[in-house]
């Protein structure tokens, strides 16, 4: 191994001067390191200071900026790097990035202080080195300048492009085209207003193109950076004999000449630099034209300018923001679809009427315009078919990350699982053919005991063990589910693929609501618990109409809009400790495909067609783990976090759902009731009142719920819709309080203590299990419940 690294430093001309001896005894104070393509050896401005080697392979040198990282040199085998840092102590301000796998010699602070020490000639190496580095950035830093300018221009002539276009209905186009016209008659400066995506550059664009053409130059420079790259050029003027060449702004209008300089947030530039920027404008004869725009969407920002540069300015123009002209959107968003249908040779989708009525309810404050574009373009890619739907538009803020969150997949074993795409699907197939089984022999089995074990088994323990685990581990069950298994056979050979009907996506919650009270009465009066075949039937019933659904519309509909046990679970999951979530800067920066919703090759997509980046709930996700599969970049990730905490950070909710949580809890009352009542009262009588009673109770609670907690008045949950998902443990304990009774055995255990004081006889207290079962879920819902009431309360009153 050492004899490797002392052949490969003999070849740096660093080393050159050594004598294999000496190479020897340094390369003992080098480590081997390797590093995989697109990979960072340095990240800019970490502490951990070493020097490296590079052996094999390639890398850049990339400044990090709020934009795409700026190229700044390269290295390949012999070149060296780190030792900057170790010289002055500060951070590296550039990002050594492989371009391809590398191979490197790496060694630590200590041992280059040593090296140093033990061999001073390399003093003046690395001062030749850096001497020369310094003169290459000096020359390569103003080349780079001139380089931006051009590829700002470039950038700028491609507006068309990227903004369609479009300005909304005719009465807008006809305004906008009337001062396009009146402005490009009058050759003054203009001044640009609006909100941060209004398309003032778009706007600057086309009245540039109008007056000048579009082979005229058009630069952009951003207010933003002025102060710190061109700020300079305005307090000095070219001399020759530079070495370094000098951008003046004489130069600089030069080079916009016949053309148009366009200064995007022009009120960002200091006070100081925007009084000497209108003093080179007055200064300066050029025939270029300036424009510059001004963002009036924040308050924390000013938005006067010097007076010196307003004065440099003859015109005006504010551009409207899209929430106060809505009836652009159907017009700008149909035109989007248009033209993207257009460019890949496709049928022009159209939006359905859910879809219009969502666009026109947002009010696009994230970004106006390019937030619209930005929409409509996600959903023209993730839509199969030629209507878009609720289920293609994802907008608003991305979930932001609550709280520090373990990823599983950090475990090698975890990873190795869950990696593999044969997981969960083989265990749907296994739980497909064992469900089947067991419904058969509910049925069609021998009435032995084996049939009333699993029917016990069905309705004592997996059904409370549902309302336990589901709130730990979120829809664990989902993942498993005999359902999905049933799912991807039917829709192999039989499948139709129609769109989910509007009806059913907005009243889901209904449906969902109706299925699991009507589910539960017919258990109920119809008492299937104590029947083997009437267990089998409903089985069997519900099978048919999740397999029919499943044929008839999109992927795994009756789960996310039609599932009561979905529904039931999905409740109890808010809040688990499990989460699948993806990183959205991630997703929206470096993903273009959507495989987490379309699919790849033989993965299908989210069967529930949800879009990673803007999950921020475990309501709808069935922890089918298709994201972490298809995602080619890495973003989605297994999480095992803090519980609860997702509930009193609610943004994006089916806020419906506040009916189920209602009426589930209601529900309770007459079933704790009537349950003690069925032992006095005839059998027919008793069903008649306790039906009387259940549905009564569901309808008053439904209707009380909608009117307390007012669901859909806003796009965000609201508090009184985090309060009533703050009630989900309360419900929970309460189911689980009705189901004891029916564990098997439970009644027959009695749990007692046994006193013996000194010189007495010992006395016994018992209490029965069933008692005891009841009292700690009631304890533990109503405690989880007051917690997590008392944070909504603390965390709103924050927001507030």
């Amino acid at each position: 191994m050492t004899a490797g690294k002392v052949y490969f430093l003999s070849k740096v001309e660093l080393f050159a001067h050594l004598s294999p001896q000496d190479l020897a005894e340094l390369a003992r104070d080098f480590e081997w390191a390797k590093f995989d393509k697109y990979s960072d050896i340095v990240p800019q401005g970490e502490k951990n200071f070493k020097f490296y080697v590079l052996a094999e392979g390639k890398a850049e040198v990339l400044i990090n900026n709020q934009q795409d990282p700026l190229k700044v040199n390269s290295f390949g085998p012999g070149d060296i790097f780190g030792e900057i840092s170790l010289f002055t102590g500060n951070p590296p301000p550039v990002t050594i990035r492989c371009t391809e796998n590398c191979k490197v010699l790496v060694m630590n602070r200590d041992n280059f202080a040593r090296m140093l020490t033990r061999w001073p000639k390399l003093y003046e190496k690395f001062l030749e080195k850096l001497s020369h580095h310094l003169m290459q950035a000096n020359m390569s830093m103003w080349e780079t300048r001139y380089k931006e300018l051009l590829r700002a221009g470039l950038l700028a002539n491609q507006l068309q492009y990227k903004f369609y276009g479009l300005w909304g209905s005719r009465k807008t186009t006809r305004e906008v085209e009337s001062k396009l016209a009146e402005f490009s008659r009058n050759g003054g400066n203009l001044l640009v207003l609006g909100e941060r995506g209004t398309g003032r550059q778009m706007f600057a664009w086309y009245l540039h193109k109008q007056q000048f053409g579009e082979s005229a130059p058009f630069i952009v420079i951003d207010g933003v950076h002025f102060d710190r790259y061109w700020g300079e050029i305005l307090y000095h003027k070219a001399k020759e004999g530079n070495q370094c060449p000098k951008i003046t702004i004489d130069s600089l209008l030069d080079i916009v000449k016949g053309g148009t300089l366009f200064i995007r947030d022009i009120n960002m530039i200091s006070a100081r630099n925007q009084v000497q920027l209108a003093r080179a404008i007055r200064r300066t004869e050029t025939a270029c034209r300036i424009i510059g725009s001004i963002n009036v969407g924040s308050d924390q920002i000013p938005t006067d300018l010097a007076t010196p540069l307003t004065k440099c300015f003859d015109l005006r123009y504010e551009i409207t923001p899209l929430r106060e002209r809505k009836r652009d959107i159907p017009v700008i968003a149909q035109g989007i679809l248009n033209k993207l249908a257009q460019q890949n040779n496709r049928k022009t989708p159209v939006l359905d009427p859910q879809a219009n009525k969502l666009l026109l309810s947002h009010d696009f404050r994230q970004g106006n315009v390019t937030e619209l574009i930005q929409v409509i373009e996600r959903a023209f890619l993730l839509a199969d078919d030629e209507i878009i739907g609720l289920e293609h538009l994802f907008f608003g803020q991305t979930p932001k990350k609550l709280d520090e969150s373990i990823d599983l997949l950090t475990w090698a074993w975890v990873k190795k699982l869950i990696i593999n795409k044969k997981f969960p699907v083989q265990i749907q197939k296994v739980s497909f053919l064992f469900f089947s089984f067991i419904t058969f022999c509910l049925i069609w089995g021998p009435k032995t005991k084996l049939t009333g074990i699993l029917s016990s088994i069905i309705w004592g323990l997996w059904w409370p063990a549902l309302a336990i685990f589901s709130p730990l581990f979120g829809r664990i069950w989902c993942c498993i589910c005999p359902f999905s298994g049933l799912f991807e056979l039917v829709q192999k050979y039989v499948h139709f693929n129609r769109t989910i009907p509007n009806f059913l996506k907005k009243y889901d919650y209904a449906l969902v609501t109706f299925l699991f009270l009507l589910i539960v009465w017919v258990e109920t009066v119809a008492n299937i618990r104590s029947s083997p075949v009437y267990t089998g039937l409903l089985f069997i019933c519900i099978m048919a109409l999740a397999g029919i659904i499943g044929i008839i519309f999109v992927r795994h509909t009756w789960c996310r809009h039609l599932c009561p046990l979905g529904g039931f679970v999905g409740m109890a999951s808010i809040g688990a400790m499990l989460e699948v979530r993806a990183d959205p800067n991630i997703c929206l920066s470096k993903c273009s495909t959507y495989e987490c919703y379309r699919g790849k090759d033989n993965s299908p997509g989210c069967p529930v067609l949800r879009y990673a980046p803007f999950i921020d709930n475990n309501l709808d996700c069935k922890l089918c783990l298709r994201c972490i599969h298809n995602c080619p970049n890495g973003s989605a990730k297994l999480n095992l976090r803090f519980p609860g905490k997702e509930v009193w950070h609610l943004t994006r909710i089916n806020q419906g759902y506040v009916i189920f949580i209602g009426t589930a809890l209601a529900i309770l009352v007459p079933m704790l009731y009537f349950q003690q009542l069925q032992k006095f009262l005839p059998f027919s009588t008793w069903q008649v009142a306790f039906t009387l009673s259940y549905w009564l109770t569901a309808l008053i609670s439904a209707v009380a719920i909608r009117l307390i907690a007012r669901p859909f008045r806003n796009k965000t949950a609201s508090r009184r819709i985090k309060l009533v998902f703050a009630l989900v443990p309360m419900v929970l304990a309460g189911h689980i309080i009705y189901q004891l009774s029916y564990l098997p055995g439970i009644t027959a255990v009695n749990l007692g203590v046994i006193l013996e004081p000194p010189g007495s006889y010992g006395h016994m207290f018992t209490v029965p299990a069933l008692t005891l079962l009841r009292f700690i879920s009631a304890a533990i819902g109503i405690t989880l419940t007051g917690f997590t009431i008392t944070m909504v309360l603390v965390r709103t009153s924050k927001e507030t």
